[in-house]
């Protein structure tokens, strides 16, 4: 398993998912879901996520930095 991020939104070029949570492997994202209950060695930024697809693929964005 990769890292965990959740955050109030998560945002993609066709979607936004409230109270979100990516995954991110290698500075990619692996998967997004709903947050449902709390999960261990998650990192919770609040605020929103940015997915943004790169030449890398797809990415996420807080604050304009890429989180790995």
């Amino acid at each position: 398993m990769g890292k965990l991020y959740a955050a109030n939104r998560v945002v993609s070029a066709d979607s936004t998912i409230t109270n979100g949570v990516v995954e991110i492997e290698n500075a990619v994202v692996k998967r997004v879901f709903e947050l449902e209950k709390e999960i261990a060695f998650t990192t919770w930024l609040g605020g929103t996520i940015y997915l943004k697809e790169t030449e890398y693929g797809l990415q996420a964005f807080k604050d304009n930095n890429i989180l790995i």
